[in-house]
């Protein structure tokens, strides 16, 4: 179960990580 609950909060945080990186890549350019 703990993993199953931890597997969408990675993807979640690595997705959101993600977005914000590409945002501040964007705005640097």
């Amino acid at each position: 179960m703990a993993a199953t609950d931890v597997r969408p909060k990675i993807t979640l945080a690595c997705q959101e990580c993600k977005h914000r990186n590409y945002i501040t890549r964007k705005n640097r350019r």
